[in-house]
């Protein structure tokens, strides 16, 4: 049998716990031991991975609390969704480990492609110092991504705001930014104040932006199609655009 401490977790093909006092930290990724858990019963019986992610030698950059220990785990439920607090944060690694490629490396019509299985991944990291930021919506850090909660709706189910943990930087690897910003924070500082042609030819060659396929994806879409980047800023609602065709980011009141 595998030992927990040696089992693969991939954060490649995507498709709940108190988060602590950190907010924003940078540790020497140490481990991932994982747990099988098991919930409900007979026809509802259900087993998930729980993996805690270790760190050592912790520097606290941000905290709503003093912190004063050299350890910090994050605990994840291991899940192939990107819409869950697992793919969230394997998407933001993805993005950090994916700068270290040239674009002729991410791009799939390319004899030099190199395809998301045979990249860096979560178990390459170990032994690396890590940047994280958590996904709070709070002083300048990203926003809380849409995931969803069956306690949502009276029961119903749905997607709510969810706080999630976000990688930024990967020492030697990558850095996304000293904020922990994300691509799309980028694709929208570089939107604000510009034509889109002005704008998609910025986007189109920057590094952060080209390792997101999605939304690399969305600006590439014709300028009419709904779901384009610059459509879906509009319709919600953080941009508006003026008759000479230059989008402004909507700035909140207060």
């Amino acid at each position: 049998m595998v030992d927990a401490e040696q089992r693969s977790h991939s954060i490649r093909g995507l498709v709940d716990t108190d988060v602590g006092p950190l907010r924003k930290f940078t540790g020497v990724f140490d481990s991932m031991p994982d747990e099988k858990k098991t919930y409900g019963e007979g026809e509802k019986k259900r087993t998930s991975t729980q993996i805690s992610l270790n760190f050592k030698d912790i520097e606290v950059i941000e905290a709503i609390e003093p912190y004063h220990f050299p350890i910090f785990t994050i605990l994840l439920t291991e899940s192939n969704r990107k819409k869950s607090k697992y793919g969230v944060m394997g998407q933001s690694l993805a993005v950090v480990l994916d700068m270290q490629y040239t674009p002729e490396q991410l791009d799939p019509s390319s004899p030099e492609y190199i395809k998301p299985s045979a990249r860096m991944d979560l178990k390459d990291c170990i032994g690396k110092r890590m940047g994280w930021v958590l996904a709070d919506g709070e002083e300048g850090r990203p926003t809380p991504p849409d995931l969803f909660d069956g306690r949502a709706n009276e029961g119903k189910g749905g997607d709510v705001p969810t706080l999630a943990w976000t990688v930024y930087m990967v020492e030697g690897v990558g850095v996304l930014g000293e904020e922990g910003n994300t691509p799309t924070d980028k694709a929208m500082e570089l939107l604000d104040g510009k034509t889109l042609a002005a704008f998609n030819k910025l986007a189109l060659a920057d590094p952060t932006i080209r390792a997101d396929g999605d939304l690399l994806a969305a600006i590439s879409l014709p300028a009419s199609a709904p779901n384009s980047f610059g459509n879906t800023m509009i319709t919600s609602g953080q941009f508006t655009k003026d008759k000479t065709g230059v989008f402004h980011k909507v700035v909140a009141a207060g």
